[in-house]
């Protein structure tokens, strides 16, 4: 079997897309998978140990970028096209793949299901991992229990030894950062997350998540700010060895709940049903806010947004997981 996953986007939902690997092996050994990504999320996929290989589409190329991937996955011949995106400009994608056979996500958008098969009507209850996992599902006509293999086999202390943290040391990551104000957590509340948690243990070390635009954001002497000085192989390294990450639902929090890393997301205005990580290792923190990310135009009042999440809430949860 040669199989194309079509999954182009974005950090997060790639992760939440990577149990699917582990169920096609598990039903056909032998089989071949390629993964379509955009470029600037290549460095995700090359942590799945199941790909065969990489198809990378420019997303500011245009149509020319379109066209010329879409010449290249051809050649390929494949036997199976999942299209677990289900937004117009995939789905007219897979229309034009030469492929024995396509399918669809729960939930296609933008009259995407026009062009490609929606194998179940949406469940607004089902979390993204098992509704991946079911467009395969429908083809084998078994069931799946989802499971992630994330590759880790770097050295994240040679990198951190340079900020003073050694192996056997307590490492806790923040990840604060998201798009969209209803997902962020106010950076003063880090300031005083961290205060507590050094009351903890001192000797406890605080990394700092994020790209080179969050340098800085949480500035208190008890973090050690790496924004901006990993790529994602190196994240996925260092919060490989992490007691434990907090942090906002974006793409490297779902990465450290893969991987095995106890977290705890702090939940705004994410559909928690559907984007919740999946499995035990994690502890979700709502807001329980109903709206989508406000853009700072936020309608509801003021007790209802992110911070009535208050640190100490957080700190409870923390302290049931740093032993």
């Amino acid at each position: 079997m040669k199989i194309l996953i079509v999954k182009p986007s974005s950090f997060g939902d790639i992760i939440q897309a990577n149990p699917i690997l582990q169920a096609i092996k598990s039903k056909w050994k032998d089989s071949l998978i390629d993964w379509l990504v955009f470029t600037q999320w290549k460095q995700v996929v090359e942590l799945f140990p199941n790909i065969n290989s990489i198809k990378c589409w420019d997303r500011k190329g245009g149509l020319k970028a379109f066209f010329k991937t879409l010449k290249e996955c051809n050649k390929e011949n494949y036997d199976l096209v999942i299209d677990l995106q289900g937004l117009l400009r995939t789905a007219v994608f897979c229309k034009l793949l030469n492929a024995k056979q396509k399918i669809g996500v729960s939930g296609m958008k933008e009259l995407s299901w026009l062009f490609i098969k929606e194998p179940y009507k949406r469940n607004k209850n089902e979390n993204a991992v098992k509704r991946n996992l079911n467009s395969l599902s429908y083809i084998t006509k078994e069931k799946y229990e989802p499971s992630f293999n994330i590759g880790i086999n770097g050295t994240p202390y040679n990198m951190l030894s340079e900020y003073g943290i050694k192996e056997g040391d307590k490492i806790v990551a923040f990840v604060p950062f998201s798009r969209g104000k209803t997902k962020t957590w106010n950076s003063s509340n880090y300031i005083i997350l961290s205060d507590m948690i050094k009351s903890l243990n001192k000797g406890i070390k605080i990394t700092v998540l994020g790209s080179q635009a969050d340098y800085g954001k949480i500035n208190t002497n008890n973090v050690i700010d790496l924004c901006g000085k990993t790529n994602i192989k190196e994240l996925s390294d260092i919060l490989s060895v992490c007691e434990i990450a907090v942090g906002a639902d974006t793409g490297a929090m779902h990465l450290a709940n893969a991987i095995g890393t106890k977290n705890i997301f702090i939940f705004g205005g994410s559909d928690i049903k559907e984007t919740a990580p999946y499995g035990n290792n994690s502890k979700v923190i709502s807001a329980n806010l109903n709206c989508s990310p406000c853009r700072g135009k936020c309608k509801f009042d003021k007790e209802k947004c992110l911070e009535q999440i208050t640190p100490n809430i957080v700190f409870e949860s923390v302290k049931e997981w740093i032993k």
